[in-house]
Parts: structure tokens; sequence; C-alpha cells
């Protein structure tokens, strides 16, 4: 009997040997670094009912716990952040603090990321930069800097911010990518060297948001080359004599 007890200990122990136990320094350290541009990174938002919350700072000093971000049980690496505006409550209802900024508030509130911030987090599969009112990258520190080091992401977020053709170029090299959602930003159809086409390089783009942009009728001409891609939508893109655009073809 003792010698049975003793094997399901050690099945155990080598169960759990393959298991991380918590988030990773350096990466504990990269997302503090990140905290002066995204000060919500370590809290949560504690619904109380349906018309009032409360945002709380996390409680753990375990990453890998909080809210907004998923790691990989067995490296420890971060695999999902979530970046997202938080919400804030109005005397109507919970509203996304990015509305006052679509409908009409301050631009003079944007401001320019620095994207090599992201570097160590090197199993990255999902990032969501959403209604963080970002109109750019800082120079040389764009987007470009993911493809050296983030080839897991599949995912990526930057709806409802003030980012504009400029960083097209810089996107079309994240070869990775899955679904890119550019919806409610300053891009245009009009400048066709530096155009939404350039993103037809990305052959494993299957989801692509352009909506709320004003492209008009030139997107159009843009959208060859687009081969990957089963979802895409350009709802209110300024579209003339044409049905706003949301194209799902059924899967075979």
């Amino acid at each position: 009997m003792e010698s049975k007890g003793l094997t399901m200990v050690l099945i155990v122990l080598s169960l759990g040997a393959g298991l991380c136990d918590g988030c990773l320094e350096d990466e504990r350290l990269a997302l503090f670094q990140l905290k002066p541009f995204f000060h919500f990174i370590d809290h949560r938002v504690q619904y109380l009912n349906y018309d009032d919350s409360v945002e709380e700072k996390e409680s753990s000093s375990d990453c890998c716990e909080w809210e907004r971000v998923v790691c990989n049980p067995t490296s420890g690496r971060i695999t999902h952040l979530s970046l997202d505006v938080p919400y804030v409550e109005t005397s109507y209802d919970l509203v996304d603090i990015v509305e006052y900024n679509y409908m009409g508030s301050q631009e003079e509130n944007y401001w320019y990321l620095n994207a090599s911030l992201f570097l160590p987090f090197e199993e990255l599969q999902n990032l969501s930069l959403r209604g963080n009112s970002v109109a750019g990258c800082i120079v040389n520190q764009g987007f470009e800097r993911f493809s050296s080091r983030l080839n897991k992401l599949e995912i990526l977020d930057l709806s409802e911010n003030y980012f504009n053709n400029s960083i097209l170029t810089s996107l079309s090299g994240l070869s990775s990518l899955n679904s890119l959602n550019l919806a409610n930003n300053k891009f245009t159809g009009s400048n066709s060297t530096y155009g939404i086409k350039i993103l037809s390089k990305l052959n494993n783009l299957e989801s692509l948001d352009l909506s709320f942009n004003n492209l008009g009728n030139n997107i159009l001409q843009q959208l060859n080359g687009f081969t990957s891609l089963k979802s895409l939508r350009l709802q209110n893109c300024g579209l003339k004599r044409i049905v706003d655009m949301y194209w799902n073809p059924p899967l075979f």
C-alpha cells in the first residue's frame, strides 16, 4: 500500500512539473512599463449591480491572474493582453470612455505609442488596444517592430483610436495576423500608394474590420488581392450608391 501511495504522489508531482508558477518576471516588469500609458492595466471592473460598477486594483501580484491578462499555463508567458479602455458610469448607463471621443470630444488628448514596449511578450497571440486615443507610433518604434519577435500574434484590435494610413505599411509585415480590427479610426481610401491595399500582403488574414472610416468608393479598388479573407466589414465608410458591406461568405 505504501508503494502505491508513493507512486500516486510521484504521478501528481510529475503532472504538475510542467506547469509554471505565476507570470515571468521579465513580462511582469514589461507590464508595469506599459502602466504609464495604460494606467488601468492592473485594475479590474467590479460590477456591483446593473447600474453601478467600480474599478479595483488587482489583489494578486501574479499578473497571470489579472483580468486583462491570459498566460500559457505551461510556459507562464502572456498570450492575451486586453488593454481596452475601461468603462465609466454615467447617469444613463455604463458607457465606453471612447464613445465621448468619437462623439466629438477633444482630439488633443491623442498620443503616440511605442510599440516596442510589447516585444517582451514573445508568445502574445491576442492584443487589444481599443479606445485609447492613440494617433500613431513614435518614429522607428511602430508595429513593424512586432515582426521580429511577436510571430505568434494572430488577433490585433486597434479600433476606436486616431490611427491613419501612416501605420498601414508597418501592419503589412505582421504575417501571422488572422484578424485585424481597424474600425473607428482616421483611415481614408484616397491614397493608393499607402492605402488599405497594402494589407493584402497578409496572407493569413481572414477577418478585416474597416467600419466607420472615411474610405469612400475608392476602397473598392483596393480590395483585390485579399485572397484569404472570410469576413470583411465596411459599415459607415462613406460608400456611395452601395449598401454598407459586411461580407462573410459561407464556408464549405
